[in-house]
């Protein structure tokens, strides 16, 4: 039986990176300065996401820090739920033309008997997570990951994500007008268990110059759209003091 959560939970494997800082005409389009700033997030930040349209739903909570080390420039992002419980872990590494995909892990929401989440490694087939240039109309960058969901013996799930550079925009975020990039995106979510199902995605993402991914939506099939929108930054401590907060009112 699939597994609602890893199926949830795998629509929105968010990956990360950079904008517009030069630009020929017929050329390509740097686009780095879009990215999640790398050396702003040294010591981490929470990006907390506010559904758009649908109130009944709850933030979501990712946490971005890099480190800037002699083998190299990493990004780490962490997705957490409501409850602060994690269940993503994304792990990617500066190349000369965008950020490559090391490690994507997921965590099962229930702890196991010693306290601690199981966790499963994901294979990673294709690692673009983002391009430093792009060309307007032309180019599909492709993501591509596989894994075996420890509670669903026998089954394989995959998720393959194509983005596209669309446009230059200008957004409204976190108080104040930013340029921005667009891409459409597209997934194809299989799962194979004694046949094969298959499920299409069509969405949006916009990244700001400076902040990094600002809106993201997705059509969960019909009419229905999940839409999120960057509210806050702020650091870790802040969210854990939100979540003790919301506990004490609870008792």
């Amino acid at each position: 039986m699939i597994d609602l959560r890893l199926f949830v939970s795998a629509l929105f494997i968010v990956i990360f990176v950079t904008g517009l800082s030069s630009c020929r005409e017929n050329g390509p389009k740097d686009i780095r300065d879009y990215y999640f700033p790398l050396r702003e997030l040294e010591d981490g930040l929470v990006y907390e996401y506010e559904p758009v349209h649908l109130d009944s739903l709850t933030p979501a909570y990712w946490y971005y820090r890099s480190f800037i080390q002699e083998e190299g420039v990493f990004l780490t992002g962490t997705y957490y739920e409501y409850d602060l419980v994690p269940l993503q872990l994304v792990r990617e590494e500066l190349v000369r033309n965008g950020m490559l995909v090391q490690d994507v892990y997921l965590y099962e929401e229930e702890a196991d008997s010693s306290g601690q989440q199981n966790r499963t490694a994901v294979e990673v087939l294709q690692g673009s997570a983002f391009p430093f240039e792009v060309t307007d109309g032309s180019g599909v960058f492709l993501y591509k990951i596989r894994w075996a969901p420890p509670q669903d013996s026998g089954a394989v799930i995959t998720l393959v994500k194509n983005r596209r550079y669309l446009k230059d925009t200008v957004v409204q975020a976190l108080g104040a007008t930013h340029d921005a990039v667009v891409f459409e995106v597209r997934e194809l979510l299989s799962y194979d268990k004694e046949g094969v199902f298959e499920q299409e995605y069509g969405g949006r993402e916009i990244y700001a110059e400076g902040i990094g991914l600002v809106y993201y939506d997705k059509k969960i099939g019909g009419s229905m759209a999940l839409s999120y929108a960057l509210k806050r930054r702020y650091p870790m401590n802040e969210l854990e003091e939100q979540y003790e907060q919301r506990i004490r009112a609870a008792q």
